[in-house]
């Protein structure tokens, strides 16, 4: 099926789509914005042509021959927030009412929306948003709201698509009510620009924030508003209400029905992660494709050898890319699975929530999903950037050339650290989380284990009963629990018994001393040494990045394992895949063990002896496992060349073609004379404006 989309986009009669005459790395930004913006516009239009929608109630971007339409295209679209962000706030915070309205024009393209909450001079902190929006009872029949923004710093700056795209957003504003009580931060739905003529409104001026590191397709924007008028039914009343006469209220809902807004924000990380998963992997594409074919250095010392070595064939390579290949995978596959488990669940809760099943659904889970979504957000989208340039610095100069695609695709990548929570705070949420799930296996509240039990960190019960009985003998006078204690925790492991469950198990001990560790600092701090909760929580945030980041490694190794468990049971996969996948896992498992060798050594999980003979040797071995399967296991996400845009990473193979062809596409080599020459170069070379004319001392 997906052939047979890619098929159309390459054969569609416009033109559009013609990756050969592609020529975006020339092209300034507003020339890139306009032909994203009629790339989108003719996939609508061949999406509706191909019957897309067709089962999902005319909803084309929740079809998948659509995405994968999409897909195909491989370009980025300035509508991108109007399906990922604004339609789905739209269904989950909207009233019955309100979504049969407003949701036919999302689908219709009428209505086009972005997603307002970032301001000037807040972000993260949403509580201190600034931009107003206050109940005025006469301006309209019905009542109606002031959408104000009141100083500099309250404008809205950054979200995508508002710049020259949207003609509505969804606005996140402090609501406040008749009685002029500031009831906090509420979603109201603000019209932009007329929906015929795409002028601006009344009091409202937007535009775009001008050029950034990369994503310069996308119209990120800013706004402000000058008391804009807007209906009272366009705040978004699912859960809250104002009637006409200004007074707010709470409705009523089931402990199920409280948490949907919650699981449905979370969806976005998700997708984040699976986003960044395929980042790396066409990264990978280019980087291992190119390592295969690039020689470099001979076979032996002797003259007569003259067969030059493929770099990839070189074990610093190996292990600079082969690592980054296993990532990929598991990233990727772990989003899917996060995004699908968020969707059944919210599916639930939605249309089951008076059912034994939504009512199943504990607040401990929904926690904990926050924590999961949230770990693996900050660790697969630093790790992919950070991966995408290891590729490229991998490929040696021609990774520098824009024609290899790779600083594009770094540049994109950059956003992922930063958007939907800064990777730098969202450690906070997961410890924060985690800390719960301590206080409850140190108080040994059963009720509580049992709901961790259903939870994504139900790995970290078992390991953190034993670093407490641990810590417990470390106290004892006992000379027996003395002893023990000195001895690693994985000791009894042998050379050849690292298999998956070995590799899990020394990382969820990690993970557990590390939370461990957390949760002791902190009392101490609080309880010993009389800090304040605030500094205690201040001087832990560390801590909690590492803790962050083992979490992640967990949640990536576990969901990736019953990736391949769920694939072979259901006969998708045969030997050859099962073995290569285990092979990734195992790999990316021992190299987070390497790389982070201090923290294992360090609190008894492997010894020495084993750190030195055993880890460093198990990678190595691995790297020799996996090289013969590299390049197939990069040819098996089936990028096509218009997807991935690179000279170095075509599938043909035909690199040197590429990259001179690319040179000669460049504007600067149009004509046989430079463009510099007349003007000036010109004055240098023949008119003598430099030629040094000797002359007496002036001293």
């Amino acid at each position: 099926r997906r052939r047979f989309i890619q098929d159309l986009v390459a054969n569609d009669p416009s033109g559009l789509f013609d990756h050969k005459k592609e020529d975006g790395i020339y092209l300034h930004r507003k020339e890139r914005h306009v032909r994203a913006l009629a790339k989108f516009v003719r996939a609508v239009e061949m999406g509706r042509e191909n019957n897309f929608g067709s089962t999902t109630e005319g909803e084309l971007t929740v079809d998948p021959d659509f995405l994968m339409l999409l897909e195909a295209i491989a370009d980025d679209f300035p509508t991108l927030l109007h399906w990922v962000m604004f339609v789905p706030n739209i269904r989950s915070l909207a009233d019955d009412e309100q979504r049969s309205r407003w949701l036919p024009l999302c689908r219709d393209w009428r209505m086009i929306g972005c997603y307002a909450q970032t301001e000037l001079g807040h972000g993260s902190n949403v509580r201190a948003l600034e931009t107003t929006a206050t109940f005025d009872k006469d301006a309209l029949s019905d009542g109606a709201w002031r959408i104000h923004s009141p100083t500099l710093t309250s404008a809205k700056f950054w979200p995508g698509t508002l710049g020259r795209t949207a003609n509505h957003a969804m606005v996140i504003a402090r609501l406040m009510d008749g009685e002029g009580i500031d009831r906090g931060i509420h979603n109201f739905l603000v019209p932009l620009r007329d929906m015929h003529t795409h002028m601006l409104l009344p009091g409202v001026t937007t535009g775009d924030i001008g050029p950034k590191i990369g994503y310069n397709n996308m119209d990120n924007g800013f706004a402000s508003f000058d008391n804009v008028i807007i209906p009272r039914r366009n705040m978004a009343m699912r859960f809250t209400s104002v009637d006409t006469d200004g007074n707010y209220t709470k409705k009523a809902m089931s402990p199920a029905a409280s948490k949907i807004s919650y699981i449905t924000m979370m969806q976005v990380r998700s997708v984040i992660v699976m986003d960044t998963g395929r980042l790396l992997a066409m990264a990978c594409t280019i980087s291992i494709r190119y390592s295969a074919l690039r020689r470099q250095g001979y076979q032996s010392s002797s003259n007569n050898n003259k067969e030059e070595v493929p770099i990839l064939n070189y074990r610093q390579q190996q292990h600079r890319l082969l690592p980054l290949l296993a990532a990929s995978y598991i990233i990727y596959f772990t989003g899917i699975q996060v995004k699908q488990h968020l969707s059944n669940l919210e599916y639930e809760l939605i249309h089951n929530s008076s059912s034994s099943t939504a009512n199943d659904v504990t607040k401990t889970q929904v926690s904990d999903l926050h924590a999961t979504t949230s770990a693996l957000k900050s660790f697969s989208s630093t790790l992919s950037t950070d991966g995408i340039e290891d590729c490229r610095k991998a490929c040696g100069g021609h990774g520098f050339l824009a024609s290899s695609g790779l600083p594009e695709l770094l540049t994109y990548s950059l956003q992922h650290p930063t958007v939907e929570g800064d990777n730098n705070m969202l450690p906070q949420q997961v410890g924060r989380v985690l800390l719960k799930l301590v206080n409850a296996v140190a108080e040994n509240n059963h009720t509580l284990i049992q709901e961790w039990k259903q939870c994504d960190a139900a790995y970290l019960i078992q390991p953190i009963q034993t670093i407490l009985q641990l810590s417990n003998n470390n106290k004892s006078n006992d000379k027996q629990q003395q002893q023990q204690k000195q001895k690693p925790l994985l000791a009894h492991v042998k050379d050849q018994q690292w298999t998956n469950l070995n590799i899990l198990k020394a990382h969820e001990y990690r993970t557990a001393t590390l939370l461990c560790q957390l949760s002791k600092q902190i009392h101490t701090n609080v309880h010993k040494d009389k800090q304040s909760p605030a500094t205690a929580w201040n001087n832990a945030l560390i801590q909690m990045a590492r803790v962050n980041k083992a979490h992640a490694i967990c949640l990536l190794l576990h969901k990736f394992q019953s990736t391949i468990q769920e694939r072979q049971d259901k006969k998708l996969l045969g030997p050859f895949e099962i073995k290569a996948m285990n092979n990734l896992f195992q790999l990316f498992g021992l190299y987070w063990i390497e790389k982070d060798m201090g923290d294992f050594v360090l609190y008894d999980i492997i010894s020495t002896q084993q750190a030195q003979s055993v880890i460093r040797t198990s990678v190595l071995q691995l790297l020799d496992a996996v090289r013969p399967d590299a390049v197939t296991l990069v040819d098996a996400w089936d990028f096509p060349d218009s997807r991935l845009k690179s000279t170095l990473g075509r599938h043909d193979g035909q690199v040197y073609t590429a990259i001179l062809d690319a040179a000669k596409k460049d504007p600067l080599n149009a004509t046989e004379v430079g463009p510099g020459y007349e003007p000036h170069l010109k004055r240098l070379i023949v008119d003598g404006v430099g030629t040094y004319s000797k002359t007496a001392s002036r001293l």
